[in-house]
């Protein structure tokens, strides 16, 4: 979820610089995590991260002044967003009778499920909180509830029954503004301390971890976990404390540097194996725009079909083409050419109503197969659609050959053996075959309506409001048209039209 102009205040890159970290090579850190996947891919983590140093619970004080520190140097409060605490001053450890009289040291996992040891004061765990919101948050598992037993200032914070499928005893619910950032501290644990999770089965621990080591958390618990870390993706001030833990203790976690990994031990990724040479989510350059892909930079020639060919906003996007559109595609009609993915190995690909289609064959499964107009996609198989935000798709069956398919995580049925129909919204689409064989004979794909597309400027938006211009990704780049060549939104007052600078 979007962070709030709150945590805007935060000074990511501050804290990158005066931490001191040096620069990772992340391929060659994380080298024991590649080519692994689910159960492996947990272990060879825990290899990677377990063993490092142990600052100290007084260290962890001193620590927040890094990790923890606002742009405007108060103390960032995970539990509550009205606090302005000085950090090291009289409010740290103060006693407390309501919110905002002072701070302390926050076990996310809380101490009384694992004891004592190193993971006391573990900096990535270990968070800076208003001292009595912690304490109504006591040793409650974390989930979701209507706060009807305790809410902070601006329902920051809630305590109250959970909502979440699976559990419905009493919880502590963060605001959604860190709920991915609590998510991945969770998923950093249960790798950190893969040798000792499988232990922790008393009280309220039991409700939450399976006592085994894999997964290690019970169904309710990871599946929401899986959830806040899409819902709420990682962002700088995520990376910028990732950095302090690795200056101050001599690890990371894993799950900030690789935002998508939890897909690959846990999620809809776990038939894959882990590529660390992938970006897999990872946000390079942070938010801001590339100074390059400023529209009004006098030094590029609109005219000139050659010059900077390779600078165009959408490089890191999602492939969108304005040509594409929906309708059928049968693949009887089309011509394949074959490719290869990073991740899904060889395959064939073809396009379509300016849409890209690819089948691919995963590393060493059974091949996919193109034949006599059909596509046979085998356990393992993945078939993408790219060039636009793909909205509904039907699959139309050449015989009664078929598989179960999984799209986006969850698994879709053949109806009267013949059609699977999947509605939403992705870009990339992505299927992937579960087991046997599906034969497709033809799709019919939907594609995001609502915006304009034309060929070339002047754009004709009606009405006397400012413009404003976007990249793809809703990055705002001036109120000027463009003048590189690429893909974008143009805005004024409730008119949105999209345009193609050739």
């Amino acid at each position: 979820m979007k962070k709030t102009a709150f945590w805007t205040l935060l000074m990511a890159v501050v804290l990158c610089l005066s931490c001191g970290a040096k620069a990772v090579d992340l391929k060659t850190y994380y080298a024991k995590a590649d080519g692994k996947n689910g159960a492996g891919l947990k272990t060879a983590l825990y290899q990677t991260i377990h063993n490092h140093e142990n600052i100290g619970y007084d260290g962890l004080l001193s620590a927040y002044h890094e990790s923890d520190c606002r742009a405007d140097g108060k103390l960032r409060d995970w539990y509550s967003n009205v606090t302005n605490f000085v950090i090291g001053g009289s409010a740290e450890n103060h006693a407390y009778k309501k919110e905002g009289d002072g701070y302390n040291r926050e076990h996310t996992v809380p101490q009384s499920w694992f004891g004592s040891g190193e993971m006391k004061s573990d900096l990535v765990q270990v968070i800076p909180t208003d001292g009595y919101v912690n304490n109504r948050r006591s040793n409650y598992p974390m989930g979701e509830n209507n706060g009807e037993v305790y809410s902070s200032a601006n329902s920051y914070s809630k305590v109250g029954a959970c909502k979440v499928s699976g559990y419905s005893g009493t919880c502590f619910e963060p605001n959604d503004e860190i709920k991915g950032d609590i998510a991945r501290i969770y998923f950093y644990v249960l790798a950190c301390y893969e040798n000792l999770h499988p232990n922790w089965t008393s009280g309220y621990a039991s409700n939450v971890f399976d006592g085994k080591t894999y997964p290690g958390l019970k169904d309710w618990s990871l599946k929401m976990f899986l959830r806040w870390a899409k819902e709420d993706p990682v962002d700088d001030v995520e990376r910028a404390r990732n950095e302090v833990v690795y200056a101050k203790q001599k690890n990371r976690n894993p799950f900030v540097d690789y935002p998508s990994l939890c897909e690959f031990v846990w999620g809809d990724s776990i038939s894959y194996a882990f590529d660390v040479s992938l970006g897999h989510g990872q946000q390079q350059g942070g938010d801001d725009v590339d100074p390059d892909v400023n529209p009004d930079d006098p030094d590029v020639n609109p005219d000139d079909p050659d010059d900077d060919p390779d600078d165009n906003p959408d490089d890191d996007n999602p492939v969108v083409n304005p040509d594409a559109k929906g309708g059928t595609i049968d693949f009887a009609r089309v011509t394949w050419t074959s490719t290869t993915h990073p991740t899904y190995g060889n395959g064939y690909t073809t396009t379509v109503n300016g849409l890209t289609i690819s089948y691919y064959t995963y590393q060493s499964q059974n091949a996919v197969v193109e034949r006599d107009g059909e596509v046979r996609l085998y356990k393992g198989a993945v078939m993408v659609i790219e060039g636009a935000e793909v909205t509904g798709v039907v699959f139309h069956a050449s015989d009664s050959k078929l598989a179960t398919l999984q799209i986006d995580g969850q698994s879709y049925e053949w109806v009267d053996q013949s059609t699977v129909t999947w509605e939403g919204s992705m870009n990339p689409f992505v299927v992937t075959a579960l087991g046997g064989q599906s034969r497709i004979a033809s799709l019919d794909v939907t594609v995001k309506e609502g915006e304009t597309v034309v060929d070339a400027l002047p754009v004709n938006i009606s009405g006397t409001e400012e413009i404003s211009v976007f990249d793809t990704q809703g990055r705002f780049l001036g109120h000027h048209y463009p003048l590189r060549r690429g893909t974008y939104v143009l805005r004024r007052g409730s008119k949105t039209q999209k345009i193609l600078v050739k």
